[in-house]
């Protein structure tokens, strides 16, 4: 096997980079993205596993289509910029372990399909794997979003209707049927997204259909399933700043009349500004978790 590597400047939008990470869907084994020391503020990496050893002129010609494919005028990949590398013989069961080793936000025990101990009792198990699909619970604003839930559960929030409006994994879906037992509806415009957040309910015994868990894909609050159930008395929305701002008047739109809204995805520079995208709604500001460069914000509709 063979690892391939590019480096792409840090002014790249995240959906840049995510396209370009789909160049290879046919031949690669695995993709990953991420930036240098695990800041915003540092250059993008791309990297592919691939079986056989790949030409780099075949590569770049590749995610020259890719990129003109999207419109993405500032990407001119060169053969130069790509690094080949061959792949060690390595036991990836372990590597999977260090690199994603199970952890506790609160009574939510959280691991892998590796991990093989039985979950510690008294903790509420929640199985998600490293997936195609952007959550594996390990990222500051899943923890917030996961915080965020238990404390409004501490305050006797029992919300009897929940939307986790992109989805990406589920793990946020999956954790507020564990909380609440109540229906939820998970929504994401990619399928891909979908069917895993499917899988990870049936991985963590959630039951999928009405009344339990229903998993939807389509244009945000555009999708017939959220009309169709509407008000909701409690909202997830862990995606980016931006999408989160613009959703802010359908968001407040389907969301009932007593309920709360758990909004991340956001650095902590942009919280104020997400904050009042949601005041300008109408509705209140009642915590803010800061977790390293990271935010996430409980918002109430009501007195």
């Amino acid at each position: 096997m063979y690892t391939v590597r590019l480096k792409l400047p840090k002014t790249l939008p995240d959906e840049a980079i995510f396209c370009l990470a789909e160049a290879f869907v046919d031949v690669a084994l695995a993709s990953s993205t991420l930036r240098e020391g695990n800041k915003h503020t540092g250059a993008w990496f791309i990297e592919w596993i691939v079986a056989e050893k790949p030409d780099a002129q075949d590569l770049t010609a590749r995610l020259a289509l890719q990129a003109a494919a999207h419109n993405l005028v500032d990407v001119n990949v060169k053969p130069a910029d790509l690094s080949i590398e061959e792949t060690p013989d390595i036991n990836w069961l372990e590597k999977c372990y260090h690199a994603f080793p199970p952890f506790s936000v609160g009574p939510f025990f959280i691991y892998g399909s590796h991990y093989s101990d039985e979950p510690p009792q008294g903790q509420i198990p929640l199985q998600i794997d490293a997936a195609t699909a952007f959550g594996s619970g390990e990222h500051e604003t899943t923890r917030g979003c996961l915080q965020a839930m238990l404390d409004l559960k501490g305050m006797g929030v029992c919300p009897w209707n929940t939307l986790d409006m992109g989805t990406g994994s589920g793990i946020l879906a999956i954790a507020a049927w564990k909380l609440w037992k109540s229906p939820v509806l998970a929504v994401d415009n990619d399928e891909e997204s979908v069917h895993v957040t499917e899988r990870h309910a049936r991985m963590n015994g959630v039951k999928l259909g009405k009344g339990c868990m229903v998993c939807a894909c389509g244009d945000g609050f555009a999708t017939p399933e959220v009309e169709r159930i509407k008000p909701y008395e409690l909202i997830l929305a862990n995606i980016l700043a931006g999408p989160v701002i613009e959703m802010a008047p359908e968001l407040c739109r389907v969301l009932d009349d007593n309920g709360y809204c758990v909004l991340s995805g956001m650095l902590v520079e942009q919280a104020d500004l997400v904050a009042s995208a949601y005041e300008g709604e109408g509705l209140t500001l009642k915590k803010r978790y800061d977790m390293s460069e990271w935010t996430t914000l409980v918002m109430h509709k009501g007195q």
